[in-house]
């Protein structure tokens, strides 16, 4: 057998922390979760905006919800010498930006066609957004704030903090359904106990 036929969790690969810290090439855990990445069908088109330096920490959740979501794209921003193309991102009608702003107008429940969502601390968010021509004029969604506390990758920032798969799933339930956002709640928990 080939390794690129090989199971995801056979097929290895070091780390930053050396030759003793291995993980799964897909999931990028010492503890594989890869059975626990589910498959979302959603009819809206998610496009992540991942700041280059949130790329290889493992608490950070885009490359989770991009590996779930087949209607999904993960595109970097910040990376040096290579300038963002913006061209890349959708604008128009039906596209909003998933974004913590608390002045942002109420989005009505109109199903988005895409949702551009902002992967990165709060101040990396704000200077995506800031910084990105494109992202100018859509509208925002902005979620409400946690309603039950539970366990994190990170410590959130601001009480309304949350971890980019986890306002997906809520962006999800909001517009299609608790039903289907369920499926990121638990593989949320899933990576948060494999932490431990």
């Amino acid at each position: 057998m080939s390794s690129s036929s090989a199971p995801y969790q056979d097929r290895v690969r070091a780390n930053r922390m050396g030759p003793s810290s291995l993980c799964c090439v897909r999931c990028r855990q010492r503890l594989c979760v890869c059975a626990e990445i589910p498959r979302v069908e959603t009819r809206t088109r998610f496009v992540i905006l991942r700041h280059t330096a949130e790329r290889n920490k493992p608490s950070n959740t885009a490359h989770f919800a991009a590996l779930a979501l087949p209607n999904c794209e993960l595109a970097e921003y910040g990376t040096e010498g290579a300038p963002f193309d913006e061209a890349r991102l959708p604008t128009g009608p039906g596209t909003f930006v998933l974004y913590p702003d608390e002045a942002a107008p109420a989005t009505g429940l109109e199903l988005p066609q895409r949702i551009i969502v902002l992967d990165g601390s709060w101040s990396q968010a704000r200077r995506m957004r800031q910084r990105i021509l494109a992202l100018r004029g859509l509208p925002f969604i902005t979620l409400p704030a946690p309603t039950q506390a539970r366990r994190r990758l990170r410590r959130p920032v601001h009480a309304s903090g949350m971890s980019t798969l986890e306002a997906i799933a809520r962006a999800i339930a909001l517009y299609e359904g608790d039903a289907l956002a369920a499926p990121l709640d638990h593989l949320h928990d899933a990576l948060v106990a494999a932490s431990l």
